[in-house]
């Protein structure tokens, strides 16, 4: 009587070993699936986005279009989170040196004057950075890169929370944007949240 039940709990180990093995490799299958879908449609995305920072920079003649995204960036001792900025995007003119690496993680502290009104008005334009860019960290960090005259524009999600900012660079000359490209700067900062929101 034991080596029967020894031979049927053999067979049923065997069998529920079986069915763990067709699992797990139909689970891993799914799963590289999932991922490759995952990340080619972000990169569809990616592509997309980029390829409107381009229409907008050769439609402004701006030097350099970028997108700023709000992200948290951990927390202080206390457990308060800490509120971060980082260049998702970036399109540059020919010529025109990139500035997205070095612009990760920057605290939402730095720049709080020019934030705080550009959640407000839902824009914030400065012809003329040196002169009249409000003083904070981000101002230091838009002249140690050039930037003569900037135009920034909130990105909000859908329950109209600011989730980014798109920004329009302007470093070989002042620049002064016309109304039309004023429209379309506003209108690509609406389109483009329906690309961050959907990531």
């Amino acid at each position: 009587m034991g080596s029967v039940i020894l031979a049927i709990v053999t067979t049923l180990l065997g069998i529920a070993g079986t069915l763990a093995a067709i699992w797990l490799k139909y689970y891993l299958e799914n799963r590289k699936k999932n991922v490759e879908c995952i990340v080619q449609k972000t990169v569809i995305q990616d592509t997309e986005i980029l390829n409107r920072l381009d229409e907008i920079r050769e439609e402004t003649g701006a030097s350099r279009v970028s997108i700023m995204c709000f992200h948290n960036g951990g927390e202080y001792y206390s457990g308060r989170s800490v509120q971060k900025l980082s260049c998702a995007y970036e399109s540059v003119s020919p010529g025109i040196s990139r500035t997205q690496l070095s612009l990760q993680n920057i605290p939402v502290s730095s720049c709080l004057t020019t934030i705080s009104n550009l959640i407000e008005n839902r824009e914030f334009h400065c012809y003329d950075v040196v002169q009249n860019y409000p003083d904070s960290g981000c101002r230091n960090i838009m002249i140690q890169n050039g930037v003569k005259s900037i135009y920034q524009y909130v990105i909000l999600d859908l329950k109209r929370r600011a989730i980014g900012v798109l920004k329009a660079e302007f470093v070989l000359d002042l620049k002064e944007l016309s109304d039309d490209e004023d429209d379309a700067m506003q209108s690509l900062s609406i389109k483009v949240s329906g690309y961050l929101t959907s990531h």
